[in-house]
């Protein structure tokens, strides 16, 4: 008879490689009125491209590296953000949150490693992480869970995992 064992964890985290799509920049280009680049000289950003829709009241901008490189993505109305992204210089995305409503998030939100490997995920309610969150090292191991009821600002309960 042979058995065999492993010390290998079944549950790694997903690799989801999310890049920031080119043509969202044609498209906004087709439905908007205005337009116009602004130049920023911090050392994180270069430029900014703003594009804005006067039918719908949306300003969209996207967030530019010195070489060129998306490294953030966002859509506002109102003054409000109601979508945002940022990107790795390689372009993943750092987070997929869910959008806002009445200016905080509700729903399923997920953090990823540069390689698009899932870093942790959990639930926003009311712009607070509510219930377990899962933290995953950069193999996709589960390191963590954090329990932070049903809403709150820092994790109740932590869970650490061998």
């Amino acid at each position: 008879m042979v058995l065999l064992f492993s010390c290998r964890q079944k549950n790694l985290s997903e690799v989801e490689v999310i890049k920031f799509n080119p043509e969202v920049i044609h498209e906004l280009k087709k439905t908007s009125d205005t337009s116009f680049t602004e130049y920023v000289g911090r050392s994180d950003f270069y430029n900014i491209d703003h594009y804005i829709n006067y039918k719908d009241s949306v300003t969209t901008q996207i967030f530019k590296d010195s070489i060129g490189n998306v490294v953030a993505y966002t859509k506002t109305k109102a003054d409000k953000v109601f979508f945002a992204i940022e990107y790795y210089a390689n372009g993943q995305a750092k987070g997929k949150l869910p959008d806002k409503s009445n200016g905080k998030y509700n729903g399923q939100a997920r953090y990823y490693f540069e390689d698009g490997r899932v870093s942790s995920e959990g639930l926003f309610k009311n712009g607070l992480w509510c219930g377990k969150w899962k933290n995953y090292d950069k193999a996709g191991h589960l390191i963590s869970i954090d329990d932070y009821g049903e809403g709150s600002p820092n994790p109740i309960k932590t869970i650490k995992i061998k």
